[in-house]
């Protein structure tokens, strides 16, 4: 059996008599824990220091690791963090002697180095502990052989010392009218001011959109759809980050297939090539040559989405499909908050659903790089209706790596609206058996950053009757700031989805779309708030309608678009 998360804990905070509520290792404390559960390989994520880049970490890690525990290893780097597969001892052994504090407290007799070898020892005896009854062996064989793995450390080559600052697991994500629409006063908006959004673009940061949908396609100057397909589709770029640790690890054995690839239109050979050559020799991550590798096509080959979540996602945010348009079987028009809106199809969570933190961050990294090289702003805004659940133990809230790539994504202008999560409702295990309960402090991220917009969700045309929905994250952040920001509609939101179809689902995942077509509107409406994110968020919060329910609950209250509109 694994050691326990308790155990595991005790020895990195310490007892009754000498308690740490934090640690200074670059380790966080969940990384010790994962290995505690299991020696095999994590997947976790590097910052560098910040005299470092992570393309000069990325090589010091290769540099340390033999050829075949580079390849198994996995490691790439983005524009901020550096991602590997490491054992327990490559990485206490070979990666954190790259640390300054490794030189400063655990290469020296120290505290912390006591502190250290408790805890290595505890970790490198977890096979055993597994194999056994599951007791733990004598404090003294602990420390021996946590002094046995200080003693195997490499010490760090004086170009490399220092490079690395913190080492985190990365974590894996997940997802979370139509009568929602008149529930946000949308279509009231649109009608009073004639707003169009067909000059703004929403990035819809999740497993696809299937663009070949008829709720996508563009209409004419009378209303009608144009010919149905591709080409007229208003998903009018595709860009896949499932791979993109494929693209940025050298090794990986996904890039020598393309290196060797012959003359695929848009992943030639040269392009893999001088990716590969630039990452090898230490350059930072070049976006441009990126981009020709994850763009999905938008021609024969096209691939659509497997997983239809983030189709739904999209139509609740810019879908336009009518009962009157030909081949339609609907019996109720689609239409979403910002029916002509264009979307940007970002593809980080794979076709069951899942995705990681890596690839989360590269995605805006992308987006902010995308903003940087165009003539005027490429996307204005970004929708993520995924989770990452948040551990209160490891991290400060809002600063975990993920949170502050979505705050530089906020800082260069782009709206960036996330869901708070599912998390609202837990099960608690009682003497007299089970019981349902409501879980505060359940916000996920990125909703826990500052400055992203966090939606929670309500009931989608009663929202004064049923209020908050159960299943809805719940504030307040672990820091004591006030989470959620608004709450918008998320249950029983029907929506197109892959294949040409319509479905309903629940979710925070749908109420986030809904406030980022209120997002969206305003910046339609009135051209001065467009790349001013923190003031659209001031605006829509404090245009919001209580619904006369506990703060953390509802944030500032239901996102009210005409109202919002009309404060301006």
């Amino acid at each position: 059996m694994p050691i326990a998360r308790e155990i595991v804990e005790k020895h990195i905070f310490g007892g009754p008599e000498e308690r740490r509520f934090t640690q200074d290792s670059p380790i966080m404390p969940d990384v010790w824990i994962a290995f505690g559960a299991a020696t095999e390989r994590r997947d976790l994520l590097f910052s560098p220091h910040r005299d470092s880049t992570p393309a000069r970490l990325a090589e010091a890690i290769r540099s340390r690791l033999d050829e075949t525990a580079t390849r198994a290893a996995d490691i790439a780097c983005n524009a901020t963090t550096v991602v590997a597969r490491l054992t327990f001892e490559e990485l206490v052994t070979l990666v954190l002697p790259l640390s300054g504090w490794w030189k400063t407290h655990a290469s020296r007799n120290s505290r912390d180095r006591e502190w250290l070898t408790r805890v290595l020892g505890l970790i490198a005896s977890a096979p055993e502990v597994r194999t056994r009854d599951g007791a733990l062996p004598p404090r003294p064989i602990l420390e021996k052989r946590g002094k046995a793995l200080i003693g195997r450390a490499r010490p760090a080559t004086k170009l490399d010392a220092g490079v690395l600052w913190s080492v985190n697991r990365n974590r894996s994500a997940r997802t979370q009218l139509w009568r929602s629409a008149p529930a946000v006063k949308a279509d009231a908006a649109t009608r009073l001011f004639n707003i169009r959004c067909s000059d703004l673009t929403f990035a819809v940061i999740d497993s696809g959109i299937d663009a070949r949908h008829p709720a996508f396609v563009r209409r004419d100057e009378r209303g009608k759809p144009l010919r149905a397909g591709l080409a007229n589709s208003r998903v009018t770029a595709t860009y896949d980050f499932t791979r993109i640790r494929s693209l940025l690890d050298p090794h990986s054995p996904h890039h020598r297939r393309l290196a060797n690839a012959k003359g695929a239109k848009g992943t030639a050979p040269g392009d893999t090539k001088e990716l590969r050559e630039a990452i090898l020799n230490g350059r930072d991550v070049d976006w441009s040559l990126i981009e020709k590798l994850i763009t999905v096509p938008h021609d024969a080959k096209y691939k659509a989405p497997k997983d239809d979540h983030g189709t739904h996602v999209a139509g609740i945010l810019g879908g336009d499909w009518r009962v009157s348009d030909r081949g339609s079987n609907l019996d109720m028009d689609l239409i979403g908050v910002c029916p002509d809106i264009r979307l940007w199809d970002v593809r980080v969570l794979n076709d069951k659903g899942e995705g990681d933190e890596f690839s989360i961050i590269a995605a805006l990294q992308f987006l902010r790089f995308k903003n940087a090289h165009a003539d005027a702003m490429a996307v204005q805004g970004a929708n993520m209706s995924l989770s990452i659940l948040h551990d209160v133990v490891n991290y400060a809230c809002g600063r975990t790596p993920v949170c502050e790539e979505a705050e530089r994504l906020v800082d260069s202008g782009v709206v960036v609206v996330a869901a708070a999560g599912n998390e609202g409702h837990i099960r608690y295990v009682t003497p007299s058996g089970e019981s349902d309960g409501f879980a505060y402090i359940s916000i996920t991220d990125p909703g826990n950053a500052e400055d992203v917009l966090t939606v929670g969700s309500t009931h989608r045309y009663r929202p004064h009757s049923y209020g908050v929905s159960y299943f809805s994250s719940r504030g307040p952040t672990g820091d004591g700031r006030v989470k959620p920001d608004l709450v918008a509609p998320g249950e029983k939101i029907k929506s197109p989805i892959t294949d040409g179809g319509v479905d309903s689902k629940d979710g925070t995942s749908m109420a986030a779309p809904h406030v980022s077509g209120a997002a969206a509107l305003l910046m339609a409406r009135h051209r001065e708030v467009v790349a001013e994110p923190r003031r659209i968020k001031q605006i829509l919060c404090a245009t919001a309608t209580d619904l006369g329910r506990e703060r953390y609950f509802q944030g500032a209250g239901m996102v009210d678009i005409l109202r919002a509109l009309q404060s301006v």
